[in-house]
């Protein structure tokens, strides 16, 4: 019997993106056939490769990361290339990761005929204000919102990673649908840890530091909200830990190095997926404050689920659903801006804070959205035979 093909694309060399590989691995272990069309923008990765029966092709178009002009000049080499190679293969979906891929959903759909998945990570115009590091809604975002939002209403199912709580904030599912898309094509897959890999994964030697040591895992895209990290750690002795590269590693480290070298920090770069719960386990608190896009207000970063998991309390970003997670949960405090003052008062309430992670181990798993992604594909497949 034929197995159902899905093709996923994405904006990166898939080294391993774990949303990514969490729901392709779903989708193998339910009888899928999966195809990664991933772009490598360094040229670094194999062009082909099976990763836990995940099929991964790489198109190789060169850009540098962190580079807006080098981005734009090479996303539609990509595009080309990758319209190329899916005008050619044999699958039953395409699933396009985020926005920047979303055009090929669109091409595919129309060319070919095929259902498209559109898979929101991000809402992709807040990007900008990333990279700004404040909030900001200028001509070409208001455009860029436009233009995501015309792919969600054609995209035949939207798959986001929030909706509300219940509480004071929303998420991506309510931004969606005020936009004018459709709530029922709307499916939401929380990007929770697995369970499996979060209480089952390879144990390093690591000893856990005698000082209060506050931690980052993730990508590092920012820089102004962990300057007063250095700050606090520099007045009260505690020890900072950057778990991940990113764009703005290499700024972030200089700080560290030129402006508080009495500061204990340490920078490990990229660590390999499997072997991060070692690294959540020597912190006394994990660092989830992102400058308040709107983005970081509808999202709940995976870190936060994780460390949650692990029983590791959370700073996050108040007035967001990060705030209305951890007020639930009782499993960290949320600040208004990263000022000395409210940091202390963060840390004073952590140092108190006692949960029980089993609560988070119940609800909040991969293992619980696994039967989402599996009712669309059904959904789907059936109705286009």
């Amino acid at each position: 019997m034929r197995k159902p093909k899905v093709v996923m694309t994405l904006s990166n060399p898939f080294k391993v993106d774990p949303r990514v590989y969490k729901e392709a691995l779903t989708l193998v272990n339910s009888g899928y056939d999966v195809t990664i069309l991933a772009w490598d923008r360094e040229g670094a990765h194999p062009v082909r490769e099976t990763v836990d029966g995940i099929n991964v092709e790489r198109i190789r178009v060169r850009a540098k990361y962190g580079s807006i002009i080098g981005f734009v000049v090479a996303l539609p080499l990509f595009y080309l290339a990758a319209l190329i190679r899916l005008l050619k293969m044999d699958f039953d979906v395409i699933h396009t990761h985020d926005f920047d891929t979303a055009p090929l959903g669109v091409l595919i759909k129309l060319l070919r005929g095929k259902p498209w998945i559109f898979d929101i990570h991000d809402i992709y115009f807040t990007r900008i204000s990333l990279l700004k590091e404040r909030p900001s809604l200028g001509a070409l975002q208001r455009f860029l919102m436009k233009l995501e939002i015309l792919h969600a209403k054609f995209a035949d199912v939207v798959i986001v990673v929030t909706r509300s709580l219940g509480g004071r904030y929303e998420g991506f599912k309510e931004f969606y649908v005020e936009k004018g898309v459709s709530p029922d094509k709307i499916k939401i897959v929380w990007n929770t840890p697995r369970a499996s890999m979060f209480l089952e994964y390879p144990k390093l030697n690591m000893k856990k530091s005698e000082k209060f040591t506050i931690g980052y895992i993730g990508t590092i895209r920012t820089v102004s909200n962990f300057v007063p990290l250095f700050e606090i750690a520099k007045r009260r002795g505690y020890r900072l830990l950057f778990v991940g590269g990113g764009k703005s590693k290499e700024a972030v480290e200089s700080i560290a190095r030129n402006n508080f070298p009495e500061v204990d920090v340490e920078f490990t770069g990229s660590v390999p997926y499997d072997l991060i719960p070692n690294y959540y386990l020597l912190c006394d608190v994990i660092y989830s404050y992102f400058p308040p896009t709107e983005n970081v207000k509808r999202t709940i970063t995976v870190k936060v689920f994780e460390s949650a998991f692990l029983g590791v309390p959370v700073i996050v970003n108040a007035e967001s659903l990060m705030e209305d997670f951890v007020r639930m949960n009782k499993c960290g405090v949320a600040i208004k801006e990263p000022s000395k003052e409210e940091l202390e008062r963060a840390i004073e309430m952590i140092k108190v804070l006692k949960f029980n992670p089993l609560r988070i181990r119940r609800k909040w798993v991969w293992e619980a959205q696994e039967g989402m992604i599996t009712s669309v594909y059904s959904s789907l497949i059936e109705g286009d035979e």
